[in-house]
């Protein structure tokens, strides 16, 4: 896409919080300064403390393709009444529904427990059901008091299993349960993963909608790679970090910035990493040493020891400032 003066989408810069009268200019130096002055916590920590809150963060617009990929599906479901999906089974895929079925044989409940949200989701829209569009009235979000959540302990995947079981179970969801282990089976043997459903009076109106107010100028065709970097990996939201973090934190020794790295840092770095690129393994003379940041400084990376480590010159520039984590 050829980038103009205003080539940055209004949805966009709505969406982040920013006037629609910012010029692209001003935002990309506003984002760039904010980005990188922090960093996105599951980049160090391979851990992300928001939890919830992530869902107070902003999510980017759909971009004009995939929206108008998504639409001409919809408009195909309306036609033939049914959501309808046909696709290869990819390695991920197969080796998940393998693991699956090795105890969905014995108890179904492993299924169940995958198919609730759904499940519970199609409910709530049938209660619904009196609105103009009941499914985006079921999507919007509800805060709960981040005192009052709760996570669940975390359970392994054969903890889940030894403690599954099918009493009480509802027999709507045991059916649908079957019907997906049916599903599944399929799928392993044919290679394709294929599913097909009656489209609901409820959904088909939600479809309906969509397809009348969809518009395709109110959809981006890009978005900087300044913002998609800073997506949560997981669920797609602007990390909340963007938004909230601070340089004065808890700790007594504020990050250490800048590109600029001691030369105690350097020598711990090198002894540490036996002169021995970390990228491709191979060994360095001292001549030859170079010191990458793991997290880009542009990234928001820091020059501590953590975030050093040794390359060769080659591998140094093919990296430039992505993320390998």
């Amino acid at each position: 896409m050829k980038k103009g003066k205003n080539w940055i989408h209004l949805s966009i810069k709505q969406n982040l919080g920013y006037d629609e009268n910012t010029s692209d200019k001003e935002f990309l130096e506003d984002w760039k300064k904010r980005s990188s002055q922090v960093c996105k916590p599951c980049w160090e920590l391979k851990y992300c403390p928001y939890g919830p809150l992530v869902e107070h963060s902003p999510l980017m617009p759909t971009l004009r393709k995939d929206m108008k990929e998504h639409i001409d599906f919809i408009k195909q479901c309306l036609e033939t009444g049914y959501i309808h999906r046909r696709e290869s089974l990819d390695d991920e895929t197969r080796e998940f529904y393998t693991k699956i079925l090795i105890y969905a044989e014995k108890d179904l409940t492993i299924i169940a427990d995958f198919i609730e949200p759904q499940w519970r989701f199609s409910k709530l829209v049938e209660m619904a059901s009196e609105s103009d569009d009941p499914i985006q009235e079921v999507l919007k979000y509800e805060d709960q008091p981040i005192e009052q959540y709760r996570v669940p302990i975390p359970l392994d995947f054969d903890q889940k299993l030894k403690l599954s079981t099918t009493e009480n179970l509802n027999s709507e969801l045991l059916e649908l349960a079957h019907n997906e282990l049916n599903r599944m089976k399929q799928s392993l043997e044919t290679g394709i993963d294929e599913y097909r459903y009656e489209l609901s009076p409820i959904r088909r109106r939600s479809f309906e909608n969509m397809v009348l107010n969809f518009r395709e100028e109110d959809y981006p065709e890009d978005i900087p790679e300044e913002i998609e970097i800073m997506k949560c990996n997981i669920f797609g939201h602007i990390c909340p970090v963007i938004f909230v973090g601070e340089e004065v934190t808890e700790t007594s020794e504020l990050r250490r910035k800048g590109r600029y790295i001691p030369f105690k840092t350097k020598m711990r770095v090198v002894r540490r990493d036996n002169y021995t690129c970390q990228h491709c393994g191979k060994h360095l003379k001292d001549d030859q040493v170079e010191f990458d940041h793991i997290i880009p400084v542009i990234r928001g990376g820091s020059s501590e020891e953590q975030n050093i480590r040794l390359t060769c010159f080659m591998c140094n520039r093919d990296k430039s400032d992505n993320v390998e984590i």
